[in-house]
């Protein structure tokens, strides 16, 4: 990625997504349990399609999952 960072598109961009879903760090159980109804909502209308516009942010939501979860010493199963 060389191309200079639009940041006040960025920023839009995110507070809109933001506006739309709050996808956070997860710093709490709350935030947790919120990002888990949000990847099997996600799950629910991405399925196992790779050729989704979503399939790439259900990764990403997952990955954050998968974070807070390693970090709470949690059973991970891959």
């Amino acid at each position: 990625m060389n191309q200079m960072i639009d940041c006040n598109k960025l920023i839009s961009a995110w507070e809109m997504l933001q506006s739309i879903v709050p996808v956070t760090h997860i710093e709490t159980e709350t935030d947790y349990e919120q990002a888990t109804i949000l990847l099997n909502s996600l799950l629910d209308i991405v399925r196992d399609d790779d050729l989704h516009p979503l399939y790439s942010f259900v990764s990403v939501v997952g990955d954050l999952i998968e974070a807070y979860e390693i970090g709470m010493d949690f059973s991970v199963s891959v």
